[in-house]
């Protein structure tokens, strides 16, 4: 399993710099940060196609289509990711991705495993130009898990 890199190194591939801060920004909840890595036109197709998150498939494309998918997508959920192997090639990485999500469902705190690759892509300056998902809803839903006992937020960093 490849660790994610606690201190930014100093070569870091630009694209694959921008897919980590992408993650953590996420995952810790820094809305405006995570905006602040997306250039204008930026794009996010997660999952690629049509899909219950994106029934038109056209993806997210406006600072305001990033934002309403950000907020959508980040209430009511804990979010964990762990990068299996990362492939950065000219201005892109291809990661693979494993995610854990865990939303409190109609009362019950209810855990996914999303398994896939994420590429990501990023203009001169660092800032995302795409963000592309390719992971299975049929593989999501099946790893449902309706987990019980009191949890602890403590170690939980907003």
């Amino acid at each position: 399993l490849m660790r994610m890199p606690k201190v930014p190194e100093a070569n870091e591939h630009p694209a694959r710099k921008a897919a980590r801060l992408s993650r953590t920004y996420y995952a810790q909840r820094k809305r405006q940060e995570w905006l602040d890595l997306w250039s204008e036109h930026g794009e996010i197709r997660d999952p690629f196609g049509v899909s219950f998150v994106d029934p038109e498939g056209k993806g997210f494309n406006t600072p305001e289509a990033r934002a309403k998918w950000y907020d959508d997508h980040s209430s009511n959920i804990e979010f964990y990711y762990a990068m299996v192997a990362s492939f950065a090639a000219g201005n892109q990485v291809a990661n693979y991705e494993t995610l854990i999500c865990i939303f409190d469902e109609d009362g019950a705190r209810t855990s996914y495993k999303c398994e896939g690759i994420w590429t990501y892509s990023v203009d001169e300056d660092g800032k995302l130009l795409t963000m592309y998902g390719y992971w299975e809803e049929a593989d999501m839903n099946a790893s449902q898990t309706i987990l019980t006992g009191e949890y602890d937020h403590s170690f939980y960093v907003e």
